[in-house]
């Protein structure tokens, strides 16, 4: 699939300035802690570029929160790809992984009654033991909230796989809004911003709408670009391929589709960002909680804004990806071994 594909998020592309460093501290952290365990797979790592993801997620963050998100990021891509694999399509399987990873985002600070089992369990565990720090107990109980659908999710596609099942476009949309990630990732965002939205404005239906737009065009941007690299893991719910059995429509056609979705989508999260303001006097908001509010919506903008710029430069989903694919579903390393 061409990288290269228009796609309206009318947003300014933004890119921390301290990317690089923060590349090479989590090339090294990945390393130490055996995510990494082979030149061959540091090299197809490096393909993937996501510190420019974080640093386009993360663009005024410090060097250190950056390298902290960056290390999340990481952890996406290394859990995710565990399931192209036979582990995919084993329902029971996948469960007993993702119900360990929620019971451990649900257990409370300084529990142990549930103990990470893996290599990537314990990586995780620590990340999200740093992320809790100086957090209020709203944006806790969001966050393992958060974790707990995005993880749980996996389950519910290894039974579609198992099954054969072929999403509805409407079904698919609700179930990758929980899978994309995009909710833990601005949950991050404010933790590395050091701010965090009024829990007001984070249950009014503008924000929960924004968020669920976030979440949607990251999907519809993700499916465009990975379109070959799914095909290559015989991954069929996809939007582009969803959308072209849906309307019996051509390749060209679907991805016309999404462009159009994505335009929608972009502009009505506008419209949300416009009445901001209006929501704020509504809820009586101080100068900083309406700050804070403002930064919670410029995090969305370079959610969305990031991603696409991501996937415009990443190997992941080029040529040189999908060749890596056909060779190995995933990176082969000593934590994919042990989850199975």
């Amino acid at each position: 699939m061409p990288q290269d594909i228009a796609l309206d998020i009318p947003f300014p592309k933004r890119l921390n300035p301290y990317v690089e460093v923060a590349r090479a501290r989590n090339e090294h952290w990945l390393v130490s802690t055996g995510l990494l365990s082979s030149p061959h797979n540091v090299e197809r790592y490096r393909t993937w570029r996501i510190e420019r993801l974080a640093a386009g997620f993360l663009p005024g963050a410090s060097v250190n929160e950056l390298t902290f998100g960056l290390a999340v990021q990481s952890f996406f891509f290394f859990f995710d790809d565990l399931f192209d694999s036979g582990l995919g399509e084993d329902p029971a399987a996948t469960y007993e992984i993702c119900h360990e990873m929620a019971a451990l985002a649900r257990q409370e600070p300084g529990a142990t009654d549930v103990t990470p089992s893996f290599p990537l369990a314990r990586v995780w565990t620590e990340l999200w033991q740093q992320s809790q720090l100086g957090m209020s107990a709203a944006w806790r109980a969001r966050s393992v909230r958060h974790w707990e659908e995005y993880f749980l999710t996996y389950v519910s596609e290894a039974v579609n796989r198992r099954s054969g099942t072929i999403l509805s476009m409407d079904s698919y949309m609700k179930l990758r809004r929980l899978g994309i990630g995009s909710e833990v990732v601005v949950d991050v965002s404010e933790r590395c911003g050091h701010f965090e939205a009024p829990p007001e404005i984070h249950q009014s239906m503008a924000v929960l709408e924004a968020r669920a737009i976030t979440a949607e065009v990251v999907t519809l941007t993700n499916d465009l670009h990975s379109l070959e690299k799914d095909l290559a893991n015989g991954e069929l719910n996809n939007a582009v391929l969803l959308l072209g059995l849906e309307h019996g429509c051509s390749r060209a056609e679907a991805i016309a589709h999404v462009q159009r979705m994505v335009r929608r989508r972009t502009a009505r999260f506008l419209q949300l960002e416009a009445e901001a303001d209006r929501l704020c006097d509504v809820f009586g908001l101080t100068p900083e909680q309406r700050e804070n509010t403002r930064l919670f919506l410029d995090t969305n903008r370079a959610c969305m804004r990031g991603n696409l710029d991501w996937s415009n430069d990443t190997g992941r989903y080029s040529e040189i990806g999908v060749s890596h694919v056909n060779r190995s579903p995933r990176i082969e390393d000593v934590v994919a071994r042990t989850a199975e």
